[in-house]
């Protein structure tokens, strides 16, 4: 099956910024980009950190109040406390970042993404490091936008005309809106079952139902 590569999606080229960016130069670029969050990288392009509309809100908050607590909270308000005196996009930036290769596939970006509960990575060069795009998770719900006779066809393809037990011949896919039916007769229970398998595994479908029968 098709599996769409990070750099197939990704945006760029990328607005970043430096470790020396001022505060309100961050604000600024943010605004007249509109976007929500901005690399922050070295010389080289590599990504140091990122800098967000959060971190950012932090520093507008102000100073966090001063009050004794558990020493678990201690770390936490201290880094709020450093954003809110901080004056540059390396001292408000969230670093390390979180960035995932541009050779990923959509599926590894969406898990690194769901694991650290963000909503956007920077994309480095698998071979030189550097910064070499931006990918949010917009991009990676774009495969539930391939057309479905594209679908179908890859289905037919991967799955019909590879799988033991199963005649193409005697099988039919039908796709809408994401939507997969598979229906027709097969020799055997695993065969069925290792269709249903194949075809979940599209990049596109959102949904499958099939109308599969057995002769044994």
């Amino acid at each position: 099956m098709k599996r769409t590569l990070v750099n197939e999606v990704m945006t760029t080229p990328v607005v970043t910024a430096e470790e020396t960016m001022p505060f309100r130069h961050l604000v600024a670029l943010l605004y007249a980009s509109g976007i929500g969050a901005v690399p922050v990288i070295d010389p080289e392009r590599r990504v140091l950190g990122l800098v967000s509309n959060a971190d950012l809100i932090a520093k507008a908050c102000g100073l966090p109040a001063a009050r004794s607590g558990p020493r678990l909270q201690l770390p936490r308000r201290r880094r709020e406390r450093l954003k809110a005196i901080a004056r540059t996009a390396g001292e408000l930036m969230t670093s390390p970042a979180v960035t995932v290769t541009s050779a990923a596939t959509i599926g590894q970006a969406a898990r690194i993404m769901s694991r650290h509960r963000i909503g956007r990575l920077p994309v480095r060069d698998p071979l030189t490091g550097r910064l070499a795009g931006i990918v949010t998770r917009s991009d990676l719900l774009r495969v539930y936008l391939r057309p479905c006779g594209e679908i179908r066809a890859e289905i037919e393809a991967a799955a019909l005309s590879r799988l033991p037990g199963a005649d193409p011949r005697r099988l039919a896919v039908a796709v809408s809106d994401g939507v997969v039916t598979v229906s027709g007769r097969v020799e055997l229970r695993s065969a069925a079952l290792s269709l249903v398998t194949a075809t979940r595994q599209a990049e596109g479908v959102s949904l499958l139902g099939h109308g599969l029968s057995t002769e044994n």
